[in-house]
């Protein structure tokens, strides 16, 4: 028997963490705590690498031409980044929502997100 060990975490928000989730529409939705850690930008670059699966964020200056607007949602306690082009340049797919679970910060203001760390959450798609 080959037991798998299931990671995530039973039906509840917490919401003393910073918690950040990616859909199949490439929807990345920031909590609050998440987007306060990254020092409440306007907008942040997107950064990805290839052989160990990690998405970073940056915060940046919204009038630069790559940066992704961060978009309140959920009368503002959430934010939100439509990453689409960035998931489709780089062939990131997701089938479900995912929580990426252990977010790292490092010391250079990058949000580090594993897609190697990560829990289905949501509903996925279904083709039509």
């Amino acid at each position: 028997m080959r037991l798998k060990e299931f990671e995530g975490s039973p039906n509840r928000v917490e919401r003393d963490v910073p918690r950040v989730t990616l859909n199949y529409r490439g929807v990345m939705r920031l909590n609050k705590l998440a987007f306060e850690a990254l020092g409440s930008p306007g907008a942040v670059k997107l950064f990805f690498d290839e052989n160990e699966m990690v998405i970073a964020l940056k915060p940046e200056d919204l009038r630069r031409r790559n940066a992704f607007p961060l978009k309140p949602k959920d009368r503002g306690r959430n934010r939100i980044i439509h990453t689409l082009p960035f998931c489709r340049h780089f062939e990131i797919k997701v089938e479900r929502t995912v929580l990426f679970n252990d977010i790292d910060l490092d010391n250079d203001g990058l949000m580090l997100l594993s897609l190697a760390r990560t829990t289905a959450i949501g509903k996925g798609w279904a083709p039509r």
